[in-house]
């Protein structure tokens, strides 16, 4: 059975992340849709930013009449993971070019490094890294673009969405659904218990310091046991004698 190319396998991939955003891309929408700013202002920010957090506090601060700075800076922090997403990435992709690094590092949302992190390795021979780009973009221009038309539906249907589903309920329920499909090494399963458990412990954090932790802790664990894993070389046998 031949295995469907790397840009069909992204497209794939990408529409099952969609689906995943439903219930909480649609209740980030009603939110942002009665925070006060003008719809289309807080709409806009998805594109600006393809961020549920950082995009739900960002119109609330707004909306309550915050300082720019003070607004600019909280989502800054709240967004912070982001480098960590980053730094990870640029060993998996270090045959790219700075325009793909830069277009990638704005679609870099937290379930595309799931993704690129379940698939992409730094031992792939060159032959395999080449099809990382073709791969890469199909998944994140389709959970783009997804992200946008599910919060633009929120924005627009509003008060005709059920009311019983609340934003945090929606926001578990989601990462639920995005993270499943990629517990699929022991790698991954420890990242995901060691960022729930921190996540869990440092909620109380302000300013979304708790995710940044649990993030932090997650990807350390992960590479951790990543490496305890990986099997050490075997010494080439030393022939210079014979």
């Amino acid at each position: 059975m031949s295995h469907p190319s790397p840009a069909r396998a992204g497209l794939r991939d990408g529409m099952s992340v969609v689906l995943g955003y439903i219930p909480f891309a649609l209740a980030l929408g009603a939110a942002l849709g009665s925070s006060g700013v003008d719809p289309l202002t807080a709409w806009l920010s998805s594109p600006l930013m393809i961020s549920g957090a950082a995009q739900l506090v960002t119109v609330q601060m707004l909306g309550t009449g915050a300082a720019a700075a003070v607004v600019v800076v909280t989502a800054l922090v709240v967004n912070a993971r982001h480098v960590l997403y980053s730094a990870s990435m640029a060993s998996l992709v270090p045959s790219w070019g700075r325009k793909d690094r830069s277009v990638a590092a704005y679609l870099l949302a937290d379930p595309m490094f799931a993704l690129a992190s379940a698939r992409f390795h730094s031992q792939d021979p060159p032959e395999v890294q080449a099809t990382h780009r073709a791969y890469f973009f199909a998944a994140s221009w389709t959970c783009w673009a997804g992200w946008l038309l599910l919060t633009g539906a929120g924005v627009l249907l509003g008060e005709a969405l059920p009311a019983a589903l609340p934003l945090d309920v929606a926001t578990a329920l989601t990462f639920l659904l995005l993270l499943l499909p990629t517990l699929q090494s022991a790698a991954a399963r420890t990242s995901a218990v060691v960022g729930g458990v921190v996540a869990a412990l440092t909620a109380g954090l302000p300013l979304g310091l708790g995710l940044l932790v649990a993030t932090a802790a997650g990807i350390t664990a992960g590479t951790c046991v990543a490496r305890s894993n990986t099997p050490a070389p075997t010494p080439r046998k030393d022939t210079s004698h014979v």
